[in-house]
């Protein structure tokens, strides 16, 4: 068995010595040949679990771990700065057992020493979350940090160290774990390898004292190389147009870029005594940036239309030449908007149809509103691109256009905004039949909604009719007190009158 370089090459390496989680997690940033270098640090995890207490060749393995480190300390580099973090030293089959004995700093050896010959190995194995910890301490995410595991088990803390190693390298700036398995049973290398191999570092098998003292040495030097720099890549040139006239749409001034289709147009100018303009080119359903090629020089009316929203249009003068490359943007200046509408004030989206009618705010001077566009049959919550500014939105219920509502509102040029409207009625169901003790009546029925009396003569408005509908129809009414009036379609001399009340929201079925 032996350690796999950064290269992939599967190197041999014999070590005797039992660490079963010797971490050196620290960024080791030492300077090349004759260039001074800030000292490395490096955080040493040594794993004191119960299977620490384990022998080989009769000797403890915790005896020979400590062996290890004590020749580790005699030959460091003396630009390393060295830290102590154990797990499991202190109580039984608790995974918190972590713990930093010596911070990092130029070591002293006899303090050094005397915490790693205090420990005992009597707990579980939590390599992952002791890894974790001393990525933490090294400030991994700021800092290059490199981490040196030794363990003689496998993780039996709920951590999974092929994840850790995947999250640790993706969120350190240059995070490396080095790792040294130590005396372990077959198949219980492979998360620890992994742990390795996701981070960039190396994995060494250590099965005595000899050899865990040389992977130590090995796992060492790994951190106290200093990488070739990165070649830096020069920055692209940005792409040649070719010749052509090519066409940004924004959605507002300085972005975004618009992502549906437009609708291109290009005529010519003006002619005859109408001022007629001839289409030369036209492009549909394209997107931003579309060119359009072999046009000869001259000055056109550009036109811009989003086909899915046809109420969209910029038109502009554009001056074009053929051999040259040209980009034009186009500012649509427009806003995204949600209609939502019920039947009271905050009440629950109402399910029918609706259409809106969007008009400029300000009436001309035959007092009429220019309307911009209309929206047929949408449901509550549909959404719609309107130009930026303000407006009046008259809603209308699609199958009952009696029931209105109306309020002005404004457009934020590449905004989205939510717009409530409220109907003010409620539903409600009317039933006929010939006689109290009789079934429903089957045949068509004819019914009118009537306001208060008006005027001298006491006629009452009428709200809204429904012809030859079926006895247990349901209708949508403006909320408040009305004049029911009933007959039956075919034989209009039976009738009925009756006073009902309609509530906001309600649904009186």
């Amino acid at each position: 068995m032996g350690k796999t370089q950064p290269d992939g090459r599967h190197l041999r390496r014999r070590t005797t010595a039992t660490l079963m989680g010797l971490f050196l997690a620290a960024p080791m940033v030492l300077a090349a040949p004759n260039t001074a270098s800030a000292a490395e640090k490096v955080i040493l995890v040594l794993d004191s679990s119960g299977s620490m207490a384990g022998r080989i060749g009769g000797k403890p393995k915790m005896d020979i771990a400590r062996g290890a480190v004590s020749d580790l300390l005699s030959t460091l580099d003396k630009r390393t700065n060295l830290g102590l973090m154990a797990y499991g030293h202190r109580r039984k089959d608790d995974c918190s057992d972590i713990e930093m004995l010596v911070n990092v700093a130029k070591p002293n050896r006899r303090h050094f020493m005397s915490a790693v010959n205090a420990l005992r190995p009597v707990g579980k194995t939590p390599l992952g979350q002791s890894v974790l910890q001393a990525a933490k301490k090294l400030n991994f995410t700021e800092e290059k940090a490199t981490v040196i595991l030794v363990s003689d088990g496998k993780e039996n803390c709920g951590i999974d160290p092929c994840e850790l190693g995947r999250q640790l390298n993706e969120q350190g700036i240059d995070f490396k774990a080095h790792v040294i398995g130590f005396n372990l049973r077959r198949g219980e290398d492979a998360g620890l390898r992994c742990l390795a191999n996701n981070t960039g570092g190396i994995y060494v098998e250590a099965n005595d004292s000899t050899e865990l003292a040389k992977a130590l040495q090995v796992t060492v030097k790994q951190v106290a190389a200093a990488p070739p720099p990165k070649p830096v890549a020069p920055k692209p040139a940005p792409p040649k147009q070719d010749a052509g006239f090519k066409i940004r749409a924004l959605v507002k001034d300085g972005g975004p870029e618009w992502t549906g289709h437009l609708g291109i147009t290009l005529f010519g100018p003006p002619q005859g005594l109408d001022g007629k303009r001839k289409k030369l080119v036209s492009a549909w359903r394209k997107k931003s940036g579309h060119v359009i090629k072999n046009i000869k020089d001259g000055t056109y009316l550009m036109q811009i239309v989003l086909p899915d929203h046809r109420h969209i249009l910029k038109s502009r003068e554009v001056t074009i030449k053929q051999d040259a490359a040209h980009t034009e943007t186009v500012v649509l200046d427009i806003g995204q908007v949600r209609f939502d509408y019920a039947l009271s004030e905050g009440g629950k989206p109402f399910a029918w149809q609706a259409g809106w009618d969007v008009l400029e705010p300000k009436v001309n001077f035959q007092g009429k509103r220019k309307k911009i566009v209309n929206f047929w049959r949408k449901k509550s919550g549909a959404t719609f691109w309107l130009p930026a500014g303000k407006w009046l939105i008259n809603g209308v219920i699609a199958d009952a256009r009696y029931m209105r509502a109306s309020k002005t509102i404004e457009v934020t040029a590449g905004g989205a905004e939510r717009h409530a409207f409220n109907f003010n009625g409620g539903l409600v169901r009317f039933d006929a039949k010939l006689s109290e003790e009789s079934s429903a009546f089957k045949g068509g029925l004819g019914w009118q909604i009537l306001g208060k009396p008006k005027g001298l003569d006491g006629k009452r408005p009428k709200i809204a009719s429904f012809w030859r509908k079926k006895s247990g129809s349901i209708f949508v009414l403006p909320a408040g007190e009305w004049q029911l009036f009933g007959e039956l379609a075919d034989h209009r001399h039976v009738r009925l009158t009756s006073n009902i009340s309609v509530a906001p929201g309600s649904e009186e079925l």
